[in-house]
């Protein structure tokens, strides 16, 4: 496999966090079940908040469509990548202080295909898919169809090797390291403090895990 270069632009602002925090806090409510008819400060969940701040890190754009409710991003503007707005959030968590997604090419048969892959620059190569499904030691995260597609319907977990044991807990060490690096500097860590940072990405998976998480739920015994 060959890691492809990516752009790093500029350093994120105030505004792309205010921004995340604001979905996250939202869609939190809303899954709470907190929202009541009349009470205006209840928000609903708008994912286009998501967009703040763009470009940033590895990302080199993004669209929401509503029609069918998925972000559509780019790499290196590369081709377009879709996701649920959940896992865009939580993409969009991890990449705050430059440890976003770089594209792995992977030669199968003939075909070229660039999967995703975070925090390059710690050497972690965690693919952003095996994040999203949460996968565990001794188990690979395949492409049902279109390896463009991130949604949770295109992701099954089968049995790997067992050296694959790379997941979320390392993923936020990296995150968390990424931050002590550039919080301070970027004029962020009054804004987000280490602690909340990590609860923001946290939170951002298990938001992913409550709205997906039913599609890699799998029949022991089958």
């Amino acid at each position: 496999m060959t890691r492809i270069d990516i752009r790093t632009y500029d350093p994120t602002t105030p505004e792309a966090v205010q921004a995340l925090l604001s979905y996250l806090k939202a869609a939190t409510k809303a899954l709470n079940g907190k929202e009541v008819i009349g009470e205006t400060d209840q928000p609903t969940p708008n994912p286009e908040v998501l967009l703040q701040g763009l470009p940033q890190g590895s990302l080199s754009a993004a669209r929401y469509d509503p029609e069918s409710g998925l972000f559509a991003f780019t790499i290196k503007r590369r081709n377009e990548r879709l996701i649920e707005p959940e896992g865009f959030a939580a993409l969009r968590g991890l990449s705050l202080f430059n440890g976003g997604a770089y594209l792995d090419k992977n030669q199968k048969g003939g075909d070229e295909y660039h999967y995703l892959e975070m925090f390059s620059r710690r050497g972690m190569g965690i693919t952003l898919q095996r994040l999203l499904a949460d996968a565990q030691k001794g188990e690979l995260v395949k492409m049902r169809e279109d390896h463009h597609l991130l949604t949770a319907s295109n992701l099954a977990i089968i049995p790997g090797p067992q050296r694959n044991t790379r997941g979320r807990r390392e993923a936020f060490e990296a995150a968390l390291a990424d931050y002590d690096e550039r919080a301070e500097s970027w004029g962020l860590s009054k804004l987000l403090s280490k602690t909340d940072y990590l609860a923001m990405l946290r939170g951002a998976f298990r938001l992913y895990d409550i709205k997906h998480g039913h599609n890699f739920l799998r029949v022991i015994g089958e």
